[in-house]
């Protein structure tokens, strides 16, 4: 594990950078809908408590920016996220907790269905598979429990 050895704080710090990519959107499971450039960057903040991740893309060539903020609870002993974007969570912020993956953190968390129905669940992982590689993963959780791939971002250093 990447952090085993180190603190999550430390974990956290290792992202700082330039970023670019592609951003891949399932809206359907297994059917790709988009796959477009992406470019951001991770910034330690906070005297380094927390990583904010500024990025731009687009969907179906309209312009899309997004912003996260990763942080680990020393309290709770758990990864916490916010999450707000131009497309998924529209005026909504998301709030996910989680836990340490090998290589990373997975976070938690679910948004309303514009429907009116039961609320999503949405599930996130970030893994610094090496230095100069990150990917960030999100899928889909339905009511009743399903998981799909829904979003994906393969980043490389810059």
């Amino acid at each position: 594990m990447t952090h085993k050895t180190s603190s999550p704080h430390h974990f956290l710090s290792s992202l700082a950078g330039n970023w670019r990519g592609t951003s891949k959107l399932w809206l359907e499971p297994d059917t790709l809908t988009d796959d477009a450039p992406i470019v951001g960057t991770i910034q330690i903040v906070l005297d380094g408590r927390f990583a904010l991740f500024l990025y731009q893309s687009s969907i179906e060539g309209e312009a899309q920016h997004g912003m996260c903020t990763f942080g680990y609870n020393t309290s709770l002993e758990q990864f916490e996220t916010s999450w707000v974007d131009s497309f998924h969570t529209t005026t909504g912020i998301m709030f996910c907790t989680g836990a340490e993956i090998e290589n990373g953190f997975s976070v938690t968390g679910s948004y309303p269905d514009p429907t009116g129905g039961p609320d999503w669940g949405w599930r996130t992982e970030v893994e610094l598979t090496g230095p100069e590689q990150l990917i960030i993963t999100a899928y889909n959780i339905t009511p009743e429990g399903n998981e799909a791939k829904a979003a994906e971002m393969i980043l490389s250093r810059t």
